[in-house]
């Protein structure tokens, strides 16, 4: 799949594989040391990356770009559990296989690690599965984060509390870039496409956010909003 799907090029010979890890803080200084091991994979939108049930021959960190992590429910419905922002790992698993499906929400380029290779450098230093380790852990907080969202949080507070999830990732106090769609913000948070499109409008008429021009929303009175957020 990614032979035919996405080009792929040396990360020494790229100026993205300079700046791979710049976006990590300062303490995940071990984790630069995958720079030797990785690849620069491109990706279009709305494009697969992996596929649920695929063999989990490599993880990939998000370079440029946004992509979602899915899964297909039975009845033909998607939920998306999380979007990926650069910065962010994807595809770390513990078994064999990838449990989810992974999309470009827009072009978007990333670094790919072989699991294979990655076993031979953790062996040559043990910090850096600390530093993996972490990751996992903190993916896990994010995923019962999401619990708690789907499971005790009405529409208007589910979406209030995307925004300032969205805004803290990207480090703005006051505005965000949403790359995604309204549906895939839908199938993020539960809710209907109508529904995402109504509060964001109703959050607009009362004057809590500002709709730019593209992907930016500002928001303009993140107090409200955080009140919002935290109304369950």
């Amino acid at each position: 799949m990614l032979a035919t799907a996405i080009r792929t090029e040396a990360a020494p010979n790229s100026h993205l594989a300079a700046s791979a890890f710049a976006t990590r803080p300062a303490g995940d200084g071990d984790l630069a040391a995958l720079d030797r091991i990785g690849t620069v994979v491109s990706l279009h939108r709305d494009q697969a990356l992996f596929g649920e049930g695929d063999p989990a021959q490599y993880f990939y960190k998000v370079l440029t770009g946004a992509v979602r992590s899915c899964r297909v429910l039975a009845d033909g419905r998607r939920h998306i559990a999380e979007f990926l922002l650069p910065g962010d790992f994807v595809g770390i698993e513990a078994a064999g296989t990838h449990h989810a499906t992974v999309e470009a929400v827009s072009d978007a380029t990333l670094m790919r690690y072989s699991r294979s290779a990655l076993d031979r450098l953790v062996q040559q230093q043990p910090r850096l599965g600390k530093s993996l380790l972490g990751l996992v852990c903190s993916e896990l907080y994010a995923a019962q984060a999401q619990l708690l969202l789907l499971g005790r949080k009405n529409a208007v507070e589910r979406l209030a509390s995307f925004l300032l999830a969205m805004a803290e990732r990207s480090g703005e106090a006051d505005r965000v870039s949403l790359p995604m769609t309204r549906c895939d913000i839908a199938d993020h948070l539960g809710l209907t496409t109508e529904t995402v499109s109504r509060i964001f409008t109703q959050l607009k008429s009362q004057g809590v956010i500002r709709l730019g021009g593209g992907s930016e929303v500002e928001l303009k009175h993140r107090g409200e909003l955080e009140a919002l957020a935290e109304a369950a």
